[in-house]
């Protein structure tokens, strides 16, 4: 992991910085403001004191209640001061452990899972609040960290959306959002994973079928992609986030050339 964006921390997978990306418009997305990652519940003591040096002001946990009280975010002695978590949503569980107990998993099946989540995450009521919370905590121009449990699919549309205002092309959306695929070692989390999720399910699940859930493909963000509509659209009506709005953002976190 030799990309400067990505920030290697002890028990934090796929920490990093999504600013950095030019826009449209010849600017430069601020660093430093941005960050993305997995569940910090096997945070270290000197993650935390690295996170903590971030000056991160707010931080919104897409996971479900359920995953949150079973893996616990760990903070900084200062946290940030402003949390922003996702409602129930109408899942007894998270919806990929529902999947993963009917069992007979094959690398096809679990794709045609991951398809089915980018169809329905940018959908639902829940994710569409905080994302329109996330939205207008930007304008203060302030460190925000976003996270789900891996910090690939529900943050990794909420990337998408937020860099997609900001004036980032379609290439380099996708190219920040393919970035999991190198910020984490997929071969040596595969075999640990599988024992964790067979214990969970009550299912003996092979690791070789959990590749596609443990990493990304184009083809999941395009999906999302294609449910949500023109994107300018879906964030104007749907986040109502306003073209003024989407211009503070601009003034905010663009560095103009």
């Amino acid at each position: 992991m030799s990309n400067q964006r990505f920030i290697a921390l002890d028990g934090i997978h796929n920490f990093r910085d999504f600013g950095g990306w030019s826009t449209k418009g010849g600017g430069v997305v601020k660093t430093g403001l941005l960050f993305r990652s997995g569940h910090l519940s096997r945070s270290s003591a000197d993650d935390l004191e690295r996170i903590g040096a971030l000056g991160i002001t707010a931080l919104a946990d897409l996971r479900q209640p359920s995953e949150r009280e079973r893996e616990p975010n760990a903070l900084p002695d200062t946290p940030p001061a402003t949390i922003f978590e996702t409602a129930h949503g109408g899942h007894m569980e998270a919806p990929h452990l529902a999947f993963l107990r009917q069992g007979n998993l094959s690398v096809e099946s679990v794709q045609a899972y991951m398809r089915s989540a980018y169809e329905r995450i940018p959908m639902e009521p829940h994710h569409q609040h905080i994302f329109t919370q996330v939205f207008a905590q930007l304008r203060k121009g302030e460190p925000v960290l976003i996270h789900c449990a891996a910090g690939k699919d529900r943050t990794g549309i909420l990337a998408a959306l937020i860099l997609t205002a900001l004036g980032v092309d379609h290439d380099q959306v996708v190219n920040d959002y393919m970035l999991t695929n190198t910020a984490v070692d997929i071969d040596a989390l595969l075999p640990s994973i599988a024992k964790r999720i067979s214990a969970q399910t009550g299912q003996d699940v092979a690791p070789e079928a959990l590749r596609p859930m443990l990493g990304v493909e184009t083809m999941f963000l395009e999906t999302a992609f294609e449910v949500m509509g023109p994107l300018d659209a879906y964030i104007e009506t749907v986040l109502g986030v306003s073209d003024a709005d989407r211009q503070a953002l601009r003034d905010t976190l663009i560095l103009a050339p």
